[in-house]
C-alpha cells in the first residue's frame, strides 16, 4: 500500500508563529535544516515521519491536526461558492482550489464569508421585494415614472396649461 504524502506548510507556519520561534530555531528543534523546513512550510516538500515525531515530542503537537481534512472541506466549499451564477467566469480547477486551501486558508475562509454575506444580502433583498409586493422582474418606482413620461411624450395638458397661466401672471406683475 502506498504511503500518502502529506503537505502541512500552513500548520507548520501557524505552530511556529504561536510558539514565537524563528525558522532557524524551529528547524533546530525539529532536527532538520533551515532550507528543508522552508520547503515544508511552503508545501514544496511533504512532512516526513521524523518531523511528525519531532513535532509531537518537542512541542506536544497533536498529529491528528495534520489530517483534519479542513483543506478538502475548504476546497469543496470554495468550488460550491464559485459555482454561483453571479461568478459566471471560468471555474478554477480542483488542484488550484486545494492549493489555496492549503497555502492560504484565511483567504479561502474570507472568500467563503464574502459569498455567504452576498447570499444573505440577496435573501434580504428578495424578502424586501416580497414585502413590497413586487416580483423581482417588476419595474422600480423611478422606472415607472420614467416610462410614464416617456409614453406621454413628456406632455401633460393640465400641467402645461397651469404653467402657462403661472407664467402670464408672473410676467404681468413683475
Amino acid at each position: 500500500m502506498a504511503v500518502q504524502k502529506h503537505y502541512a506548510g500552513t500548520q507548520l507556519r501557524e505552530l511556529r508563529g504561536r510558539l514565537g520561534l524563528t525558522q532557524k530555531l524551529f528547524a533546530e528543534r525539529l532536527g532538520v535544516s533551515l532550507p528543508y523546513l522552508n520547503q515544508m512550510e511552503n508545501n514544496n516538500r511533504p512532512v516526513s515521519a521524523g518531523v511528525v515525531l519531532a513535532l509531537a515530542r518537542e512541542f506536544g503537537f497533536d498529529v491528528t491536526e495534520l489530517t483534519s481534512g479542513e483543506e478538502i472541506r475548504l476546497a469543496s466549499d470554495m468550488r460550491e461558492a464559485l459555482a454561483d451564477p453571479v461568478l459566471s467566469g471560468s471555474q478554477p480547477g480542483v488542484a488550484d482550489l486545494r492549493m489555496v486551501a492549503a497555502n492560504a486558508p484565511s483567504v479561502a475562509r474570507a472568500l467563503l464569508d464574502l459569498h455567504a454575506a452576498y447570499r444573505r444580502a440577496q435573501d434580504r433583498l428578495a424578502s424586501f421585494d416580497e414585502a413590497l409586493g413586487r416580483a423581482g422582474s417588476t419595474a422600480s418606482p423611478w422606472e415607472e415614472v420614467r416610462d410614464f413620461f416617456h409614453y406621454c411624450d413628456n406632455y401633460i395638458d393640465a400641467i402645461d396649461r397651469a404653467a402657462e397661466g403661472f407664467a402670464r401672471r408672473a410676467g404681468a406683475g413683475g
